[in-house]
C-alpha cells in the first residue's frame, strides 16, 4: 500500500488539497478519498460490500435510536448480517476446498470464481466496526445515532484504518473527525502534530521494510522446505516469525497513525511494547488493542465476563479466544492458535496468586510468555494444522533427523534466502527494535509517541533522519523485488 510511487503521490495530493479547503468542507474532501483509495486497492467488489455494509450499518443506527419497541431485533438481525456476510466470505471457501468440490488452485487462480470468492480486503475490521456501532446505540453508548450520513461514512470508510484497523469506536473517532476540522497547517500546534505524525511514519516503515519484510524471506525460505532444516534453525525461524509479525502488523498501524494524524484524526494505538509482557493476559494487552478491547467490551463482558464465578470466566475466555481464531481465519490452524492462547490465559489467571506465581511476572514470566508466544504462532503462520503440527515437530531434537543447524549454511555469500550484509543489516536493525521498545517499555509509553513528543529536537532529528536514510537505502523495495503486502490485509 505505501510502496508504491501512485501512493506516495496520492498522500502528498490529498495533503495539500485537505489542508486548503475551510475545516467545514474538509468532510467533502475525505469521504470521496476514502472511496477513492479503497476502490483503487479493493477494487469494485471490496468498495460495493464496504459501502453496503455502511449502508446498512447507518440505516440500522437510526432505527434502533428511535424509541419504541422493535430496536433489540433490529440490533440483532443487523449484528447477524454482518456476522453472517463475514463468515460466509472466511469460511465457504474453505468448506468448498475441504469438501473436494473446488480444486484449491481455482481459489488461488485469476478466473472468475476466485475473484468472487476472495475475500474483499479489511472485511474483518470493518464488520467489527458496524456491529460496535449498532451495540453501542442499542445500549446508549452512543447517546445517539449519528444522522450525518457523510460523516458515518468517513468513520466506516477512512482509508488509513479500512484496510487492517485499527478497529475504532464511532464515538471516539467523531471526536477525532471534528477536531481536524479545526487544524491548522501553519500553527504551533499543527507543528507538534507533525513531529508526532512523523515519527510515527518514519518508525513504522523501519519496522516494515527494513526488519518485516527481510526476516519475512528468511521465514518463508525455511517453511518452504523443512525437511533440510535442523531443530536448532526451526527454533530461529519461530522466532524471527514472532519478530516479523510484529513488526509487519505494529509498523502498518504505526504508519497509519501517522498518516492520519497529518489530516488532524488520531487512530487508536494498537501495539504497546507486547513483547515486554510477563505473562499472556498483559501480552493481550498490548497486542491488537483494538480487536481485544472489542473482544472484551461485545463478547467477554455480554458472556458474563469475570462476574458468575472462576468456571465460568474461565469458560468465557475460551469462548472469546476460539471466536479470535476463527476471526483472523478459516481453518483448523486458526481454531487451535486462538485455543492455546485461550489455554495460556486461563494457566495465568490459575498460577498468578499460588507458588508458581513467578512463572507470570518479572524476567521468568517474560521469558516464558515469549515462548509460549511464539510457539502458538507456528499455528497462525502454517499453511494448515498439518503443516504446523510438521513445523513443531522438526523443533523437537532427536525427532527431527536432520543435523541440528542444518539450513544455516552460507552458500553464494547467502543463507536461507538473504546475503550475509542482509543478515548484518536484520541483526543491527533489531538491537535498535529491542533497544528502543525496551526504552519505551520502561517510560510505559510507545517509541513514536516519546520520540516525537518528549524527545528535544535535536534527538529527534538525528533519530528520524538516521532512520529515514536506513529505509530509503536498507528497505526491501525497488526495482527487481516484489512489493510484500502488509500480512493483516488477509483478515
Amino acid at each position: 500500500m505505501l510502496l508504491k510511487i501512485s501512493t506516495i503521490v496520492y498522500l502528498i495530493v490529498l495533503f495539500i488539497i485537505y489542508h486548503l479547503v475551510p475545516g467545514k468542507f474538509r468532510g467533502m474532501i475525505l469521504l470521496p478519498a476514502s472511496i477513492l483509495f479503497v476502490y483503487a486497492e479493493g477494487g469494485i467488489m471490496g468498495l460495493a460490500v464496504l459501502v453496503f455494509i455502511t449502508v446498512c450499518a447507518y440505516a440500522a443506527g437510526l432505527v434502533i435510536g428511535r424509541e419504541g419497541s422493535g430496536r433489540r431485533f433490529v440490533m440483532a438481525l443487523s449484528v447477524a448480517v454482518f456476522v453472517g456476510i463475514l463468515a460466509c466470505w472466511k469460511y465457504i471457501p474453505w468448506l468448498l476446498v475441504q469438501s473436494g468440490i473446488v480444486a484449491a488452485e481455482r481459489l488461488a487462480g485469476t478466473g472468475r470464481l476466485a475473484t468472487v470468492m476472495a475475500m474483499p480486503i479489511g472485511l474483518s475490521f470493518y464488520t467489527f466496526q458496524a456491529i460496535s456501532y449498532v451495540v453501542d446505540v442499542y445500549t446508549g453508548k452512543l447517546k445517539a445515532p449519528e444522522k450525518k450520513m457523510l460523516r458515518f461514512a468517513i468513520y466506516m470508510m477512512w482509508f488509513p484504518k479500512w484496510m487492517s484497523g485499527p478497529i475504532e469506536r464511532c464515538g471516539d473517532f467523531m471526536k477525532q473527525l471534528e477536531a481536524s476540522a479545526r487544524v491548522k497547517l501553519f500553527s504551533q500546534e499543527y507543528v507538534l502534530r507533525l513531529e508526532k505524525s512523523v515519527s510515527f511514519l518514519v518508525w513504522g516503515l523501519f519496522m516494515k521494510l527494513v526488519i518485516a519484510d527481510r526476516l519475512g524471506t528468511v521465514v518463508d525460505s525455511v517453511y518452504a522446505d523443512m525437511a533440510s532444516c535442523g531443530f536448532v534453525t526451526m527454533m530461529l525461524a519461530s522466532v524471527l516469525y514472532t519478530i516479523q509479525i510484529y513488526c509487519d502488523f505494529a509498523g502498518y498501524t504505526n504508519a497509519m497513525i501517522g498518516i492520519s494524524g497529518l489530516f488532524g484524526i488520531d487512530l487508536t494505538q494498537n501495539f504497546v511494547t507486547p513483547y515486554f509482557a510477563e505473562n499472556t493476559v498483559e501480552f493481550w494487552r498490548r497486542w491488537h488493542i483494538s480487536l481485544s478491547s472489542w473482544l472484551r467490551d461485545y463478547v467477554y463482558i455480554p458472556l458474563g465476563g469475570n462476574r458468575k464465578g472462576i468456571a465460568r470466566k474461565r469458560i468465557n475466555t475460551l469462548i472469546v479466544f476460539f471466536i479470535c481464531g476463527m476471526w483472523h481465519g478459516a481453518g483448523l490452524s486458526f481454531i487451535v492458535w486462538g485455543i492455546l492462547h485461550g489455554l495460556f490465559n486461563v494457566a495465568t489467571d490459575a498460577l498468578k496468586k499460588g507458588r508458581a506465581a513467578f512463572l507470570t511476572k518479572g524476567v521468568v514470566g517474560r521469558v516464558l510468555t515469549f515462548c509460549l508466544v511464539s510457539f502458538a504462532w507456528i499455528f497462525f503462520r502454517a499453511n494448515g494444522l498439518g503443516e504446523a503440527l510438521t513445523f513443531v515437530k522438526g523443533m523437537v531434537p532427536g525427532v527431527n533427523a536432520a543435523a541440528p543447524l542444518a539450513g544455516l549454511v552460507v552458500s553464494e555469500s547467502a543463507m536461507l534466502g538473504i546475503s550475509v550484509m542482509e543478515w548484518w543489516i536484520a541483526a543491527i536493525s533489531l538491537v535498535v527494535l529491542v533497544g528502543l521498545d525496551g526504552y519505551a517499555y520502561i517510560r510505559r509509553d510507545v517509541v513514536p509517541v516519546l520520540v516525537g513528543e518528549r524527545w528535544g529536537v535535536v534527538g529527534r532529528t538525528v533519530l528520524l533522519t538516521a532512520l529515514i536514510f536506513v529505509v530509503l537505502i536498507f528497505g526491501k523495495y525497488g526495482s527487481g523485488e516484489d512489493i510484500r503486502s502488509f500480512m493483516y490485509m488477509q483478515f
